[in-house]
């Protein structure tokens, strides 16, 4: 029997550390459908990995205190129930993008963005995430 959920809206964690930012971003995305949970840091986000099983998307800073979005991406590599990993940054390169791809982040976007963009980017994420669970859970 199949565990009964009191919230299934998909869970974001979203790692920021500028605060206004990381407020108006939490704000859109739960106006969106989502929840969300924040940190203001690498440290905090990793140890929020700790249960990522419980998140269907990370939204991530590629630079902030403590560890990098890129570092925290790196150190989920062998995790099998790691989140898809969105980053954003404001100072992207092609060698941040490259790297951001290798370590498996699902999208690289460019600050300032559009907030409409980080909400679809977000919905297509979280859409294609069900279908793949709802595909593993018809195998079983």
């Amino acid at each position: 029997m199949e565990a009964i959920h009191l919230d299934d809206r998909p869970h974001i964690l979203l790692a920021e550390d500028d605060p206004e930012l990381r407020e108006l971003l939490r704000f859109v995305l739960v106006r969106a459908g989502y929840r969300v949970t924040v940190c203001g840091n690498g440290l905090q986000l990793l140890e929020q990995l700790e249960w990522a099983e419980e998140y269907d998307l990370v939204i991530s800073d590629v630079r902030m205190p403590a560890f990098t979005g890129l570092e925290v991406l790196e150190s989920q590599l062998d995790n099998p129930v790691r989140p898809p990993f969105i980053c954003m940054t404001a100072f992207g390169d092609d060698l941040t993008y490259e790297c951001a791809r290798k370590l498996g982040a699902t999208a690289t976007i460019d600050k300032p963005f559009d907030l409409d963009r980080i909400i679809a980017l977000a919905h297509t994420v979280c859409l294609r995430k069900e279908k793949k669970n709802l595909s593993l859970r018809s195998q079983k």
